[in-house]
């Protein structure tokens, strides 16, 4: 008999009304993943408040549902906007600068992508469409 994987899921640590506050589970995948700093803070949970009618209690565990488009924007955010980035500012200051400079403006200028990537996920980062899809 073959084992259901469950991709994402989560732990009920809040319930008020019909909105719990649902604290995310790391997948496999995360935990080989060298990048997880940039998509998780390294050791604290991420928990969403989500709406829900399904009837909860604190620490019931639940299969989530993650928006296909949430996490095609999330990935293009985190690893195509500091590429485009660096790429970016080499070019531009290849132009009128040498090539050592241009490299260093180029790796500035990813810098600064870091730092526009955190201010897009302290402003949106909690609006990314989830939803509880049942009880575990």
């Amino acid at each position: 008999m073959q084992e259901e994987i469950i991709e994402d899921s989560g732990i009920v640590k809040k319930v008020e009304g019909n909105i719990v506050t649902v604290e995310i589970e790391r997948s496999i995948g995360c935990n080989s993943c060298k990048m997880q700093g940039l998509c998780f803070k390294k050791r604290e949970p991420t928990e969403f408040e989500i709406v829900t009618h399904i009837p909860l209690q604190v620490n019931d565990r639940v299969q989530l549902d993650i928006s296909p488009l949430g996490r095609t924007m999330a990935s293009l955010l985190i690893f195509g906007v500091p590429l485009l980035f660096l790429f970016s500012g080499f070019l531009i200051a290849a132009m009128w600068l040498t090539e050592i400079v241009s490299i260093l403006i180029g790796f500035i200028a990813m810098a600064l992508s870091f730092k526009i990537i955190r201010f897009i996920d302290k402003k949106y980062g909690k609006q990314l469409k989830i939803r509880i899809e049942r009880k575990l």
